[in-house]
C-alpha cells in the first residue's frame, strides 16, 4: 500500500536511534505508518496542506488543456492521510467528540477532492490515449500510477486499431 515515495512529518514520542523524544522528522510513508502503529511517533496532521495541494491541482487541470504535472508524491500523501485519519478515529473513539468530528470532516473532504482530481485526470488520460498514445512528453507529466494506466490504455488502443 505505501511505497516510500511520500514523505510524512512525525514527532518522535520515545527515543529511537539518533532521535530524541520531541524531535520532528520526515519519514517515508511506510516507516511513518509502522512507527505510528507502534506508538513511537505521532503523525503531524498535514491533511489540510494535502487538500490545498489537491485544490491547486484541480484548478490547474481546469485552466489548462494538457495534463499538468502533479506535486511529487501527492497521491501517496493523500492515501497516507486517509489511512491515518480512518485509523485515528478508530483507535481514539473515546476522545472528545469535537476532535473526532474534525478528523472525520477532513477525511470526507480529502476523499471527495482526491476522487474529483482523479476523475479529471482520468478523463484527460483517456483523451490523450485517443490522440497521442505512448507520448514520452505526456508520460513525463503523469504520476507513476497514471503512467501505468496511460501505457495500458495506449497498448489496448494500438492493438484495437492495429497500430502496433
Amino acid at each position: 500500500m505505501f511505497t516510500g515515495r511520500a514523505v510524512i512529518a512525525v514527532k518522535i514520542l520515545r527515543p529511537l536511534g539518533d532521535w530524541s523524544a520531541g524531535d520532528v522528522v520526515l519519514l517515508e510513508d511506510w516507516k511513518a505508518k509502522e512507527l505510528w502503529e507502534a506508538r513511537i511517533v505521532e503523525v503531524i496532521d498535514e491533511t489540510d496542506k494535502v487538500i490545498g495541494e489537491i485544490d491547486r491541482a484541480i484548478a490547474e487541470e481546469r485552466e489548462n488543456e494538457p495534463l499538468m504535472p502533479l506535486p511529487a508524491g501527492l497521491y501517496e500523501r493523500a492515501e497516507f492521510y486517509m489511512y491515518y485519519l480512518e485509523n485515528y478515529v478508530r483507535m481514539n473513539a473515546g476522545e472528545g467528540i469535537e476532535t473526532i468530528n474534525v478528523k472525520l470532516t477532513k477525511l470526507a473532504n480529502l476523499k471527495k477532492k482526491l476522487e474529483h482530481l482523479k476523475t479529471i485526470r482520468f478523463n484527460k488520460i483517456l483523451k490523450a490515449v485517443m490522440l497521442r498514445p505512448n507520448s514520452l512528453e505526456l508520460l513525463s507529466r503523469l504520476s507513476p500510477e497514471e503512467r501505468r494506466i496511460y501505457l495500458q490504455l495506449s497498448r489496448i488502443r494500438n492493438e484495437w486499431l492495429g497500430e502496433d
